[in-house]
């Protein structure tokens, strides 16, 4: 029933002749609205496409950068353990154990900062023996 109904404000004035629009006419404005619309669409699709792509590139590439220096990281951290295991080989008091996995409840500081810790506790562990064999050796001399 509220189809049949029309509101006066939607009916034409009498001084205006309504304008009579066949269907075909009708439908290819119809068909022309809709494929201006899905034309602008696609403009704004392949925009954020190529947007997305570049970001998606830029993340995959941030992606292997950090892999490679976790990569660098463990590398680096299990030299030092071996080279000190070496070094500690005849510290019979010393207890070796497996590598220890990483600790991820420190708190985030750029990685340099922990190389150079890393770097820091095996120049001082070097340094200890160092000293320590150099005392055994006066030791033996006297």
């Amino acid at each position: 029933m509220s189809a049949v109904l029309r509101l006066v404000d939607d009916l034409p004035s009498p001084e205006e002749e309504p304008v009579v629009m066949s269907a075909v006419e009708r439908y290819k404005e119809i068909i022309e609205g809709v494929t201006e619309a899905t034309r602008r669409m696609r403009a704004r699709d392949a925009e954020r496409n190529a947007e997305l792509t570049e970001r998606l590139g830029r993340s995959q590439e941030q992606v292997a950068e950090i892999n490679e220096r976790e990569q660098m990281v463990r590398f680096g951290a299990e030299l030092h353990w071996e080279a000190a295991k070496k070094q500690l080989w005849n510290e019979t008091w010393l207890r070796m154990t497996v590598f220890p996995s990483p600790d991820e409840s420190v708190p985030q500081r750029p990685q340099s900062e922990y190389n150079a810790a890393m770097d820091a506790a095996y120049e001082a562990l070097e340094a200890s023996l160092q000293k320590k064999r150099s005392l055994l050796r006066r030791g033996r001399e006297r």
